[in-house]
């Protein structure tokens, strides 16, 4: 198909998008990732099975879920969704009269979702799900970075049968006496295990040994960083690099789980934001090359002892900071990375603009401003009944440590002042809190972190603050033999894991 629009700058694409007829369905639990597209994008609507903003939200067509079905995964969720009669009749009531099909966009899809869409008569504009479910490997991952001169954190990839082998195989490489090892598939906080011993090894020894090949790596005193990009036909368009929150206690019950991040000037040096961001569009362009289109996410980490920086994983889809990144000042003064996400999906368009200035301007001007976010999880053992939450919306911290609400809202840019928060909550009141579940998001205007990884008293206040806004209950026998019978502990709640 021949072009029709020619866009020659970030005004051009903004203006595109603010008229085109096209719609864009976002289908997930909830709309978290893509908060704040709807602003950009007028056809863009949310499909969600949660109801974050209590009905108030305008683009969010909700499909609550009727607890007929245990979901053993986000997939799931979406063929839910998408299965549903009244969802159906939606699409099919504002479906276009041309031959340009919608789009649909997921977090997490399968065959089974494609297939549905085609039949539905929606495109699915993300990379096909055999080619996200190769780049997710992290064998492959580490592969593709290697070809790309990314290099990952000394390590071998290989099969481990028992300690003694895992001990013998690391020393032959050089990786020294205490390894992280990494699953092929799987969210890092859980599939990420570090050995220091034969006793932390036989913890996960099941998890390891099943697998043909694992990813075992030197144990390294690191800083964790996250950035966003989109590989497309124009080149690779790379977003601001942002911090890792990756283990805090008060937030997560993974050793090595993802809870948030901070965007700022002074947590990178400008050399270290050129060296990732070169790193990142190499990667972007072998993935090109690889047929893999659109976002997609990265981890590096950075060696405390040696200053060295290494490839840590990558997502091959919408990530946990894909709200971060469309939501910075940067992307709000021009244009938020996932248009370029959706132009590679649009056959309409020739793109020419300057891709060597757009990055010098993502390094000089990307980390304006100061933002952070972070994921509460419900991290104790005992499933709990949730009998108090918070609604969605703008709060402020008292001096005694509470959170007082100032508005109900659906827009993060309804909180901006430095005493505010927006708080998304997931989780409502009536639901199990299991554990690893996502209670709330909570957007912030200060940073939160120390050098050391951890949580910073402003931080720490926050958190704890909005940590007293729920409350539990113990389960009645009944319940908990419901729970037995259906045995769900799988966390289908927001989708944000990145």
């Amino acid at each position: 198909m021949t072009a029709t629009h020619t866009l020659r700058s970030l005004n051009d694409i903004k203006s595109y998008f603010q008229t085109r007829d096209r719609k864009c369905y976002f289908i997930s639990p909830t709309n978290f990732n893509m908060l704040g597209l709807h602003d950009w994008v007028k056809g863009w609507v949310n499909i969600n099975m949660i109801d974050c903003f209590d009905g108030a939200h305008p683009q969010v067509f909700l499909h609550k879920d009727d607890y007929s079905k245990v979901f053993q995964s986000l997939e799931e969720v979406n063929e839910y969704l998408l299965s549903a009669p009244a969802v159906q009749h939606y699409l099919k009531a504002n479906a276009p009269q041309g031959a340009e099909k919608d789009q649909a966009i997921f977090l997490f899809f399968n065959p089974e979702l494609e297939a549905m869409c085609e039949a539905l008569g929606l495109e699915v504009a993300m990379p096909k799900n055999s080619m996200v479910r190769e780049i997710d490997s992290k064998i492959v991952t580490t592969e593709i970075g290697n070809q790309a001169g990314v290099g990952s954190v000394p390590n071998i990839l290989t099969r481990i049968t028992s300690f003694n082998d895992l001990s013998a195989q690391a020393a032959k490489a050089g990786l020294g006496e205490k390894w992280v090892i990494q699953t092929a598939y799987g969210d890092s906080g859980k599939t990420t295990f570090f050995i220091a011993s034969e006793e932390d090894y036989a913890k996960h020894a099941e998890d390891i040994e099943r697998e043909d090949k694992v990813k075992v790596m030197r144990w390294v005193r690191c800083s964790g960083t996250a950035i966003e990009a989109y590989a497309t036909r124009w080149g690779t368009f790379v977003g601001p690099l942002l911090t890792e929150l990756i283990g805090i206690d008060a937030l997560t019950p993974y050793q090595g789980g993802w809870c948030g991040n901070e965007l700022y000037q002074e947590a990178f040096t400008p050399a270290l934001r050129e060296q990732i961001q070169n790193k990142t569009r190499a990667m972007g362009d072998a993935l090109y090359q690889r047929g893999y289109r659109g976002i997609f996410e990265l981890d590096y980490l950075l060696d405390l002892d040696t200053g060295e920086v290494y490839l840590g994983e990558l997502n091959s889809r919408i990530s946990g900071i894909s709200a971060m990144t469309n939501m910075s000042q940067f992307c709000q003064n021009n244009i938020p990375l996932f248009l370029f996400h959706l132009l590679e999906y649009d056959a309409n368009i020739d793109l020419h603009i300057d891709i060597e200035a757009f990055h010098q301007q993502m390094l000089h001007h990307g980390a304006q401003g100061i933002a952070s976010q972070v994921v509460l999880k419900y991290i104790d053992e005992p499933l709990q009944i949730i009998t108090q939450t918070p609604v969605s919306g703008v709060y402020e911290l008292l001096p005694d440590g509470q959170l007082q609400l100032q508005k109900t809202s659906y827009s993060r840019h309804d909180a901006l002042e430095d005493n505010q928060a927006y708080v998304l909550r997931i989780m409502q009141t009536g639901e199990y809190a299991y554990k690893g579940c996502d209670l709330a998001i909570m957007f912030l205007n200060n940073c939160i972190r120390t050098s050391a990884g951890q949580l910073n008293p402003v931080g720490a206040r926050w958190v704890q603050a909005l940590k007293v806004q729920f409350n539990y209950r113990q389960l009645t026998h009944e319940e908990r033999t419901l729970v037995e019978m259906s045995n769900n502990a799988v966390n289908v709640k927001s989708g944000s894991t990145d």
